[in-house]
């Protein structure tokens, strides 16, 4: 069996939550190396609190340039197979050898935080569609088995099991959305900085 590498599956919807459990591994010597599908955290043996990571977000043409720039400041990309949008970099580096603030620069620190705030933005925008979606169908679904004359039984474990569900998917996209509005926050807090240093 080899020790030296294990994968964790984790589901993330906050990026500070995901960055966090990264950071953890990395002081527990854990280096990560590979990302699949978002959800399988690969990590190599290192020694305990050698290595940190962090994120940063740019336009999709800028990746190569920023993970050249990354290397120069002696930061590694990590590789990922869930990033449809494109423009998220994962970057890592031993602690000895690289700044924990990899951009100092106000616009780049606002250009990243409104690309992850527009993440954010979509996503809840798309759970609240499909929560809609989702609501009118299970709507449908119950109103059509209330009128069924054999539906007696099942009527009541499905009206339970579809109360369940529309209450998961409400406290989701709540969840989601109040990640949203912490991405806004950030993003507004470091405009106004901005705007006192110019």
């Amino acid at each position: 069996m080899d020790n030296s590498h294990i994968s964790k599956f984790k589901l993330f919807f906050s990026l500070d939550k995901e960055l966090a459990y990264i950071n953890k591994m990395n002081r527990e010597g854990w280096k990560l190396i590979y990302i699949k599908g978002g959800v399988i955290y690969s990590f190599e043996k290192s020694k305990p609190d050698e290595y940190f990571t962090i994120l940063h977000a740019t336009a999709k043409e800028k990746i190569l340039e920023i993970s050249s720039f990354a290397a120069q400041c002696g930061y590694q990309a990590i590789p990922h197979t869930m990033d449809g949008f494109g423009d998220l970099l994962y970057l890592t580096g031993r602690k000895t050898d690289v700044s924990p603030e990899f951009v100092c620069e106000a616009p780049e620190k606002i250009d990243s935080a409104e690309r992850i705030y527009h993440r954010f933005r979509t996503l809840g925008i798309v759970f609240i569609i499909l929560s809609v979606l989702l609501i009118l169908d299970c709507a449908l679904i119950l109103w059509a088995r209330m009128t069924a004359p054999e539906a007696s039984v099942g009527l009541t474990v499905f009206g339970v099991l579809f109360m369940l569900f529309v209450a998961i998917y409400i406290a989701m996209c709540i969840y989601v959305n109040v990640l949203t509005a912490k991405a806004h926050r950030h993003l507004k807090q470091l405009q106004k900085e901005s705007e006192i240093y110019e």
